[in-house]
């Protein structure tokens, strides 16, 4: 990768719960300028329909989402490290 390359790639992301728009306007005017990326939470809730009667059973043994950090709950964001930086 070239300085460019790496220049344009956000160090961090963090992801803010939608809703949140003070906490989003702060985190983006604090982080912003040292190349960390603040998103808005795009998810509307639960994505998997419930299974009908036709289907087979879930064949997944477990939920693959781990929990929640306790910033996502009491503070409405969540920070992701870039991981191509990380290695």
């Amino acid at each position: 990768m070239n300085d460019v390359e790496e220049a344009l790639e956000p160090t961090a992301l963090v992801v803010v719960r939608a809703g949140a728009i003070d906490r989003f306007a702060a985190l983006r005017a604090a982080f912003a300028p040292d190349g960390v990326e603040v998103v808005w939470d795009r998810r509307f809730g639960e994505r998997r329909r419930p299974p009908a009667d036709s289907v087979p059973a879930e064949r997944r043994r477990r939920d693959r989402r781990g929990t929640l950090p306790q910033s996502w709950a009491l503070l409405d964001f969540i920070v992701v490290p870039n991981r191509l930086q990380a290695s």
